[in-house]
């Protein structure tokens, strides 16, 4: 007997909790969805599946606020706000629910970009990339595993790790996922083309 997806939602907020709880019920019927209330969080609420460790923020404002910076610097899968549209909403949560690559809306990624100026201009820019690393961030970031990696850019398995060494010192990262999260904080672009295809979309570049 197959068993119904859990989803849970928690935050400290009770009202957008039951929404968001709500909304999740339209977009996925066959789903058993749950609220919890957690006083100790922020005004935000979190979104899991199964507990399987990866979770969508929705930041608790119209814009994300340092509260969607922080959420993908803990490793959030996906960072939406009260202003994304549902289409992207609802592709984040599937995306969540497939295990597929991160997503974080064009809203988000506009914010994201004007912090990045802002932290340029006050000397806390990103960290210099060479051609080689913009191009395995980019793959990690649509879901490549070493060995892909490897493949699409004919290198060995070991320059790929040491590529990756490499990128997690400069984004202070122990993990592939904190990597793409802090890079994503920063703006990078390349950690955000997920390599969607054209029939959801474009591929989220940072606006210029």
């Amino acid at each position: 007997m197959t068993h119904p997806t859990t989803v849970s939602v928690s935050g400290r907020d009770r009202l957008l909790g039951a929404a968001i709880a709500a909304l999740i019920r339209e977009l996925l019927p066959g789903a058993y969805v749950e609220a919890a209330h957690v006083p100790e969080a922020d005004d935000g609420a979190v979104v899991t599946i199964d507990g399987a460790g990866r979770w969508l923020y929705v930041a608790p404002s119209a814009g994300p606020g340092t509260a969607a910076i922080s959420a993908l610097s803990r490793g959030a899968s996906a960072v939406t706000t009260l202003d994304t549209p549902l289409t992207e909403f609802e592709f984040a949560l599937r995306q969540l629910l497939s295990g597929g690559p991160g997503h974080v809306p064009l809203d988000v990624v506009r914010w994201m970009a004007g912090e990045a100026l802002e932290r340029t201009s006050s000397g806390q820019g990103r960290p210099a990339l060479t051609s080689r690393e913009r191009e395995i961030l980019q793959l990690v970031a649509r879901g490549h595993t070493n060995a892909e990696i490897g493949l699409a850019l004919r290198i060995s398995t070991n320059t790929v790790r040491t590529h990756l060494h490499a990128l997690s010192v400069k984004f202070d990262a122990s993990s592939r996922t904190r990597m793409l999260a802090n890079a994503r904080a920063l703006a990078v672009p390349e950690a955000f083309d997920a390599g969607m295809d054209e029939g959801h979309g474009h591929r989220f570049q940072v606006p210029a």
